[in-house]
């Protein structure tokens, strides 16, 4: 290749790669693993699963072949396992995305669901790296399943080898881990990186007599000439004329002064090499050294290059050891660069042939910045996105608007009503989306973006593909995905209770709309067809849904979130209407001067407004309205909070709530722990009628400083995270509606005031006890000091541990204990918490009495656990699996006795498979088996007629307290329990959690432990 840019010194050119060019050429289109060939697929292994792996030419994704996956069908996980090193680890490097496609066949009655991505250095001894989970979701046909690569799986050492472990997995309708016993396929592995931008500074040209006189051959005899015939870049190259004679050919060049500022810092040096192709031999050998010769000669290191060489032109790479980055520019460096030949045995010859070299530079790659992202961006966005800046409030709103509606109008199947669930070629359509859809329909009506007619058409449409058995169900509730053709279920998905109530909401306001037409007749038929009843499941709360695989889900409505509008429509329906009192078995958590869900998700303080008109309104808890209002500025306070962590995050940009993000769809939230610098435009913008101030500037910032990037053919994407260098190139359905609807509430109050007069609607808040009052609180002044009550009346609970006269026998027979003090968890201290039920005194019986002592050395705990059935499905070699199934734990903080031993927080699994003991110490101090952490803590257990006994001796060395009468620490005693006869080895059936102190998160706050003390 002969280019003529006519350099002169150094040469700075900076190229943008796309992610396609940047993945390597190894294969068809980047691919590392193209699954073509017999001998490629014989290398792969199964880590010991039984798997088999068979070349296939019937179902193909790219290329001429794919590979079947033959499951064991008898281990858990079905794996496959692939080395990595060479150029392929060349082409790894390069990527930030790992892409699998899996063809999963539709006439399967299991296939996996959960795909999991390991990695291990292999290069010595087996040493584990790293593993990701794919976020995608899948459905029959193909899938690109995307591996969103941790730090730890990138940039790795191109002189290691590495071993990766593809597992895939599928669940029972419990969600149990079962084995896949059927077939399914892969095509091809290839990463993706962000398109990224790569500045290649030249070091040495090899472009002037001027610089080649500098060259020194380090006593080899190699002569170097000009050459302007084989040229890589600039106008000349550099012959390299071997001496014949020395083993090795050398070239030494000196670093010294801006050369070194080129060199220093980076990661590699690369010098393109021209082996002729009519040479006898050409060097096999490439080796870069460097010496420090400021003063005396004094060696740094060297490093030899790994690539594999061709006739032509080759980059030739050399991986830099620590000691050859990290330069001082007041100092003079000599390169070494050493060029060695091989005969037949394996031995360096002499080179007699000459060969060209022509550049010697460093390539500088990272993430192209938001300039650079913006300069690729489509003309007619940017213009559209500068277009939205110049106008007004109003006119903004209306054009934001009008692109969301369109979503609502264009990706629907007209013939039926169905929507998407994204903007995805291949997206199921979800019911909740529909319910968005038949809500934003008038609102185009109303604004003149579609006649009436129109409407009125795509909503009967909509209304009778449901009424007529054109959507899969089960008494009146809908799956939650369907196709958007056939209107079936689509994959694992459930009947959702959720959904389907906002599918009804949609629904009813559309037939208050057209009230007294065929749409309101066909909306009420819809609705008194939903049999919430049922979906109560003989609780006292909504479950969250259905499968026919497995019945009713364990989790339920019964917690403060978006359910509240389920309740609202249940509570008033006119033929399955479920009781009132369901609205207070609905657990209300009070963070400060608000009811607030923990993880801080802030779509479930929208939703219900969407279609609810809360304001001047309240219950016995609440004023929602104001709730939601504070709720939404700790969000955004949240953010700026933490701007100076998050690039994404600032004052006028904020939003966190459940959406896609850099390795998927996340239910993010303004929690710690749970937020990455993500942010979803609809969350702020949909906030607008309880913060109108605040979400407008927020939308018109995002425009400004992001626009073209987070905006696309239905206006704002889903999401994006600037610290990631990740933008969505999508919208979902749901997010859409949320946000026309809320700026239409905002503007005109519409959805409100149709909604609002539906008479079952009414008669729900009647129920319900909701009345007209204009308050500033969030919370009632009632509930604020009941909840309070509750709050701390578990941390004054005071447990006496009795000073040991005589000895106690640590093996699970508690006699030793008769007649001692003893303090009891019951039946009513349930720890409220999302998925686990209330224990159902009527039907089980199940409670702990609980004793304390001890003497100078140990402290002693015993449980008497009345269960009726115990369950024991977790075996030994599961260690921490005790939450899943029957088990106590022991919550201890001896801080507050002045140790800085840290809390110990015990869980105890009193009989595994084995009928074995376990016992962990888990999320305190020092977590890990105790035979590990805590070898001299005693653990036994027995079987009782009433259920079984645990019995404990804890060292206090252990709990860094010298004992005393008078000491103090903090404790709780929790139970967990299933009654799930048939669980399956390893299975979550956890349906009961009670506590000493049954507060919310008890596990996480020490502070509100009760106390034992030492008497």
């Amino acid at each position: 290749m002969r280019k003529s840019i006519g350099l002169l010194g150094f040469l700075i050119i900076t190229i943008v790669l796309s992610a396609v060019a940047m993945a390597g050429t190894e294969g068809e289109n980047g691919y590392i693993w193209s699954m073509e060939t017999q001998k490629e697929v014989a290398g792969y292994g199964n880590d010991n699963t039984g798997a088999k792996f068979v070349l296939n030419s019937k179902i193909v994704y790219q290329g001429q072949s794919s590979v079947e996956v033959i499951p064991s069908g008898e281990a858990i996980e079905t794996k496959l396992d692939l080395n990595l090193s060479g150029d392929k680890l060349k082409i790894w490097n390069n990527g930030d995305v790992v892409v699998l496609n899996v063809y999963l066949p539709e006439k399967n009655s299991l296939n996996p669901t959960s795909f999991f991505l390991g990695m291990a250095d292999v290069t010595g001894e087996w040493k584990w790296i790293d593993g990701v989970f794919s976020e995608t979701e899948v459905q029959p046909g193909w899938n690109e399943i995307r591996y969103h690569l941790s730090e730890n799986m990138k940039n790795l050492k191109m002189n290691h080898k590495y071993k990766l472990y593809f597992a895939f997995i599928g669940f029972d309708e419990n969600n149990v881990k079962v084995p896949l016993t059927e077939s399914f396929y892969i095509d091809g592995i290839r990463v993706e990186p962000l398109q990224i931008s790569s500045t290649v500074k030249y070091i040495w040209t090899m472009d002037s007599e001027k610089e080649i006189n500098n060259f020194d051959d380090d006593n080899t005899g190699t002569r170097f000439a000009l050459n302007s015939e084989i040229v890589y870049q600039g106008q000349h190259s550099l012959a390299v004329i071997p001496s014949g004679e020395a083993v090795e050919t050398k070239i030494a060049l000196d670093l010294v002064g801006e050369k070194i500022n080129l060199w220093a810092g980076n990661d590699e040096v690369i010098i393109n090499i021209y082996l002729p192709e009519d040479n006898e031999l050409n060097p096999q050998m490439f080796f870069l050294g460097m010496a420090d010769v400021t003063e005396e000669w004094s060696w740094i290191g060297g490093v030899f290059s790994k690539t594999e060489v061709k006739p032509g032109w080759n980059q030739v790479r050399y991986p830099l050891a620590d000691v050859m980055k990290k330069l001082d520019s007041s100092r003079k460096y000599k390169i070494y660069l050493a060029f060695a030949g091989f005969d037949k045995a394996n031995n360096k010859i002499p080179l007699t042939e000459k060969f060209y070299i022509d550049g010697i530079y460093v390539e500088q790659k990272k993430a192209l910045s938001l300039e650079e992202r913006l300069n690729l961006v489509p003309e007619e966005i940017k213009k559209e996105v500068a277009s939205l800046l110049k106008m007004d409030t109003e006119d903004l709103l209306n054009a934001v608007s009008k692109k969301t509606f369109d979503y609502f109008w264009l990706e629907a199947n007209p013939e039926n009503g169905l929507i998407k669930d994204r903007s995805t070629e291949d997206s199921p359509c979800s019911i909740a989306a529909v319910g968005f859809g038949l809500t934003a329909i008038p609102v185009g009506i109303e604004r003149g973006w579609i006649s009436r007619v129109e409407g009125f058409e795509r909503i009967l449409t909509t209304l009778r593909t449901f009424a007529e058995g054109g959507v899969e169900g089960k008494n009146g509730f809908f799956y939650h995905f369907v196709d958007m053709k056939t209107g079936r279920r689509v994959g694992n998905s459930e009947l959702s209770s959720i959904d389907t109530a906002i599918f009804i909401a949609g629904a009813l306001f559309a037939g208050e709309y057209f009230k007294g037409t065929i749409i309101e007749r066909l909306a009420q038929q819809l609705y008194e067809d939903v049999n919430w009843q049922w979906m109560m499941n003989d609780g006292d709360t909504l479950a969250m849904g259905w499968k026919p695989e497995a019945g009713f889900l364990n989790a339920r409505w019964d917690s403060f979130n978006e359910g509240l509008l389920a309740y609202i429509l249940a509570i008033g329906s006119p033929t399955y209407p479920i009781p009132a009192e369901s609205w207070d078995a609905i657990y209300r958590p009070v963070n400060d001067n608000y009811i607030n869900l923990p993880m801080e998700v802030l779509f479930v303080y929208q939703y219900p407004h969407i279609w609810i008109d809360f304001r001047d309104k309240e219950d016995k808890y609440a004023n929602y309205w104001n709730n939601s209002v504070i709720a939404t500025r700790i969000n955004r306070l949240f953010a700026v909070l933490n701007r100076y962590n998050y690039k994404s995050y600032d004052l006028n940009i904020w939003g966190i709530s459940a959406s896609d993000g850099p390795a998927g769809y996340k239910a993010y939230g303004a929690s710690e722990g749970n937020h990455d610098g993500t942010i979803a435009p609809y969350a702020s913008i949909a906030s607008m009628p309880f913060t109108p101030e605040l979400s407008i500037a927020a939308m018109k910032e995002m425009l400004k400083k992001y626009g073209p990037l987070i905006w696309g053919k239905y206006g704002f994407v889903s999401a994006f995270n600037v610290d990631q260098n990740w933008f969505s190139d999508q919208h979902i359905g749901i997010d859409q509606g949320d946000i026309l609807l809320m700026i239409e509430n905002y503007r005109t109050g519409f959805v409100w005031k149709y909604f609002m007069q539906n008479e079952s609607i009414q008669r729900a808040l009647d129920k319900i006890g909701f009345v007209e009052k204009k308050a500033d609180y969030a919370v009632t002044p009632g509930y604020q000091a009941e909840f309070e009550k509750m709050r701390l009346a578990p941390k004054d609970k005071k447990a006496v541990a009795h000073r040991l006269e005589g000895t106690i026998q640590v093996d699970g027979d508690l006699s030793e204990w008769q007649g001692q003090k003893y303090y009891v968890v019951d039946e009513d201290m349930n720890v409220p918490a999302g998925g686990l039920q209330k224990v159902d005194k009527r039907k089980q019986i199940l409670h702990s009495k609980f004793y304390i002592q001890w003497d100078d050395k140990y402290l002693y705990l015993a449980a008497d656990v009345s269960d009726e059935v115990v369950v024991s499905n977790i075996a030994p070699e599961d260690k921490g699996g005790y939450y899943r199934t029957d088990s106590i734990e022991f919550y201890l903080d001896p801080g507050r006795a002045g140790s800085d031993a840290g809390i110990m927080k015990l869980a105890i699994l009193p009989f595994d498979t084995e009928g074995n003991v376990q016992a962990v110490r888990h999320e305190d101090a020092k977590p890990g088996p105790i035979a590990e952490v805590g070898p001299d803590i005693k653990v036994a257990s027995k079987r009782t007629e009433s259920g079984y006994a645990i019995e404990v001796a804890i060292p206090f060395a252990d709990l860094g307290i010298k004992p005393k009468s008078g000491t103090i620490l903090g404790f709780c005693h929790t139970i967990h329990n299933s009654n799930k006869e048939d669980a399956k080895i390893g299975e979550y059936v956890r349906t009961n959690m009670l506590a000493w102190n049954n507060l919310p998160e008890i596990w996480a706050n020490p502070e509100l432990w009760g106390q034992l003390i030492l008497e």
